[in-house]
């Protein structure tokens, strides 16, 4: 497979298993993991290798090969990484190809130390995230039955329909139609189920 010009949302599946693999304990499996995500991070802040541009692009890579490492760059990603997958999402689409070596080189340690930083984070959840998760833990309790009571009623008004007024059966369906979304509903924002899934908290 191909990975220049790879989607940010195919990178960031790749991220969320090696931050699922650290929260296990699972260090070698999660830089595994890391170091694929990597690549095609410090892949995309070099101009794609496609439509004629493979030359150019081998060029600048080979050029970058012999300059040196810019350790401000990496310290400075470190820094201002953030423990969020929101964060890190953040960053996969702002990544810009470069034909420049310098620049190239530059931002690839720089967004790899972003990424990194933000996967290897050692803070915990913040107090006010915290009190989100204990909120929505309640409030999916509560979705959770109202899904098990609708799910029950819609049963028996199906079977009282069926028996007693079958030519109904058409605007039941219908009914059930619209209910869907009510009946996969969690009742949690999923920003926020994502920002409590990268602390574990799921």
């Amino acid at each position: 497979r191909s990975h220049h010009g790879i989607h940010p949302e195919s990178i960031m599946s790749i991220v969320w298993s090696a931050r699922r693999a650290y929260l296990a304990g699972d260090y070698e499996r999660s830089l595994e993991y890391l170091g694929v995500a990597l690549h095609y991070v410090q892949d995309k802040c070099v101009v794609w290798a496609r439509r004629g541009l493979r030359k150019v692009h081998n060029k600048v890579e080979g050029a970058a090969l012999s300059l040196e490492l810019p350790v401000k760059a990496i310290r400075e990603g470190f820094e201002r990484a953030e423990c969020s997958p929101v964060f890190v999402k953040s960053i996969l689409y702002s990544i810009k190809p470069s034909t420049d070596p310098v620049e190239a080189l530059r931002n690839a340690c720089y967004y790899s130390a972003l990424v990194a930083g933000a996967v290897y984070n050692p803070s915990k959840p913040s107090r006010d995230l915290l009190e989100k998760y204990e909120e929505a833990k309640a409030v999916a309790t509560m979705w959770r039955r109202i899904r098990r009571y609708l799910a029950s009623a819609l049963a028996i008004v199906f079977c009282e329909l069926l028996i007693l007024h079958p030519h109904l059966l058409a605007i039941y369906f219908i009914a059930v139609l619209f209910s869907l979304p009510l009946l996969f509903y969690s009742g949690v924002d999923p920003r926020l189920r994502e920002e409590l899934a990268w602390y574990g908290l799921e």
